[in-house]
């Protein structure tokens, strides 16, 4: 028997990874990129698909009860915040995710823009472009090893930048309430409230998932509290952060510096003034991003998939069916 896998979308010139890994049970239907035709092609498809794969497109509660045989909805990546994942539980379909796949490529992100900024590398790299050669535009740069690194959300990826400050001789603070100190007993890193954290750092670096209560946590209480020498890095989801309340507090001075590679709206309105704020690097949700990330995330989903439609249990499941 043929199943039907319906891929939403994505970015990747062609499906050929899986096709490798479903060929033998499975048809490929890949929507179209137009929004308006998608969403009118996915009310069909999703009603006769047997097994879904999501990168970027809502999937919200009436997508799901459209689904009439599917086995699972399998996400590229590690977010699920764009899929109504209850819903889905409610239906009896499992959503999983790719929760391993960019660790490595997500800590290094975060780190590259956490010492460009304690290094003042883009403005120094400003500044030579416009023919100055001076060392007081990027002043001061402090010795790395006497900063602070707090790194909110202490999971996998939180774990490997702690490990990567503390090896450069930062003194690392973490911040998730899922943890204890018992848990981070032989840890670089010292388990403070979210508060202190914001207080003590130097560097404040976010790989919390979003959730209801991750949404705008870092909002105008959460700057007043950070030191106006400090700055903010966002590689996790662009609703963590308050945009608003970020942009007055680089524009007030309440903090130093940003670097971003995520962003609420993605992409970013042309007129968002963080990207092109003097005091703020960007990246275009890449942080995640090397072809070898990108070729384990498209073979772990597909293999999910192919696993489950071949009768066995899907892995990495999110929703608890």
């Amino acid at each position: 028997m043929t199943y039907t896998v319906v891929v939403t979308d994505h970015d990747f010139g062609d499906l050929s990874i899986e096709h490798a890994v479903l060929g033998d049970v499975a048809e490929i239907v890949a929507l179209t990129d137009d929004i308006g035709e998608r969403d009118a092609d996915a009310v069909k498809a999703f009603r006769t698909a047997d097994a879904i794969i999501n990168l970027r497109s809502v999937i919200d509660a009436n997508a799901i009860t459209t689904m009439e045989n599917a086995r699972v909805i399998a996400q590229y990546g590690i977010g699920v915040d764009n899929i109504d994942v209850a819903a889905a539980a409610d239906c009896n379909i499992p959503v999983t995710n790719v929760p391993e796949y960019c660790h490595e490529e997500v800590a290094t992100h975060a780190l590259t823009m956490l010492l460009a900024l304690a290094r003042s590398i883009p403005s120094y790299d400003r500044s030579v472009g416009r023919g100055e050669w001076s060392r007081a535009v990027g002043t001061p740069v402090h010795r790395f090893s006497t900063r602070t690194v707090g790194v909110v959300g202490y999971g996998t990826i939180g774990r490997e930048i702690g490990d990567r400050a503390a090896a450069l001789g930062a003194d690392v603070v973490a911040s998730d309430p899922f943890l204890s100190k018992a848990d981070l007993a032989d840890d670089p890193a010292d388990l403070v409230a979210f508060e202190e954290l914001l207080e003590r750092s130097d560097f404040v670096t976010i790989h919390s998932p979003l959730t209801d209560d991750t949404r705008g946590l870092f909002d105008a209480e959460a700057f007043c509290r950070m030191k106006d020498s400090a700055s903010l890095i966002n590689v996790a989801r662009g609703p963590i952060i308050d945009s608003d309340a970020l942009l007055n507090a680089l524009n007030t001075g309440a903090i130093a510096a940003a670097g971003l590679d995520v962003f609420p709206d993605e992409p970013p309105p042309m007129d968002d003034p963080l990207c092109d704020h003097n005091r703020v690097i960007t990246t275009p949700h890449v942080a995640w991003y090397s072809e070898e990330s990108n070729e384990e995330r498209r073979r772990t989903t597909a293999k999910i998939v192919e696993t489950v439609l071949s009768g066995g249990e899907p892995w990495n499941v999110v929703n608890g069916v």
